[in-house]
Order: structure tokens, then sequence, then C-alpha cells
């Protein structure tokens, strides 16, 4: 299964600006699915891709992501990421449209163990952040989380460098952030359908 035919397929208009890059991303970085995942574009928006890719903005954008991204060759990773291979992966998440071309070139395995390394410097820099805070803060803190955590209600908000979708961060994080439960893009798409605005509907109850 393809995951990244997801990305495309709740729209029947133009695409958006984050779909063209994923795109590109995809033929350059993961060549391997970019047929069929082009395939299931309607003729228009085959042929929008085609004008992007070809525009000064697709080969400028390109070009800066070459420069800032570290080369890795995601065709031949080893079965275990050492904590250098995993920095670098940790780069290619940061991106939306760059995390979502690359996600079928992962093993399980390997979303297993860039979720733990996340989860781990998270950790880092959480105790840091605490070691640095006086006892009253720690307490307004506390008090906060207190009352997020009795709210029942799911939300979620995306964040200044966190995924901005609810699929981003299931990718990211293996956990939907709406409910907190664990989750895989999989999953999600057995339940659910992303319409063209972006509203999840539950496929049980999608006439």
């Amino acid at each position: 299964m393809i995951f990244a035919v997801y990305d495309f397929t709740p729209f029947k208009n133009e695409l958006p600006e984050f779909n063209l890059k994923e795109l590109l991303n995809i033929e350059d970085l993961n060549s391997s699915i970019f047929e069929e995942v082009f395939n299931i574009l309607k003729p228009h928006q085959q042929e929008q891709y085609i004008v992007f890719r070809e525009s000064e903005e697709a080969k400028k954008y390109s070009k800066e992501r070459n420069a800032r991204l570290p080369y890795i060759d995601f065709n031949n990773l080893p079965e275990t990421l050492d904590d250098i291979l995993l920095e670098k992966i940790m780069l290619y998440q940061k991106e939306g449209e760059v995390r979502d071309a690359i996600y079928d070139l992962l093993s399980e395995d390997h979303k297993g163990q860039i979720a733990r390394f996340n989860a781990k410097i998270f950790e880092e820099e959480k105790a840091k952040r605490r070691a640095l805070m006086t006892d009253e803060e720690k307490r307004k803190e506390k008090e906060w989380w207190d009352k997020y955590e009795a709210d029942p209600t799911p939300r979620f908000m995306g964040n200044v460098g966190e995924p901005d979708t609810v699929t981003g961060y299931i990718i990211k994080y293996g956990v939907d952030p709406r409910t907190g439960k664990p989750e895989t893009l999989e999953s999600f798409n057995k339940k659910y359908t992303i319409t063209e605005t972006g509203e999840i509907v539950p496929k049980e109850n999608k006439e």
C-alpha cells in the first residue's frame, strides 16, 4: 500500500502548493512510487504539476531543499538506524511536504525507531527546560496541565514546528492528536475519509 496517494485523493480541483511540493519531492526522493501517485491525479492536476515542475519556483525550491537537508539514500537504509542517521532523518521529519514524500520508504520498524528517538529528544529537552524553572513556575505549569487533562473534549491545534494536520501528527508520533490514542496512517485511513475541505469523516457514517 502506498500511503502518499491519500494526500492527493481528496482534491478534485487544483492541487494546493503543499501537494505540488510533496509530489516534486516524491519524484526527486522516492521515484519508485511517483508514477502510481501521479496516475491517480485528474488530468488537469497532472498538467498543473508538470507546469509547476518546470517553473523557476520549483527549481528554486529543489535547490534550497538539497542545500538544507543532508543526503540520505532512503532506498538503502540499514535495518537499525544509528543516532547520526536518526538526527538526519529528523530534519526531513520537520517539513511536512518532505516528510510525507519519504514516508513510504520507511519500514514499520524504522518508523518505530524514529518515534522513540523523537520521544527521547523531546524528554531530554523538557528536562533541560524544567531544570531552569522556579518552583513557582513548576506549580503554575502543573495547575495548567491538571486543568487541561481534566477537560475531556478532544482537541488538536497545529503548533509552530509541529505537524499542522492530524495525519501529519500520526506520521510523526504514532498517536491521533484528537484522542491521544495510538494510531497508524493505515488504521486511520481505514476508519476515516478526509474531504477536500479537510474535514475528517468516519467511513462508516459516510453515505
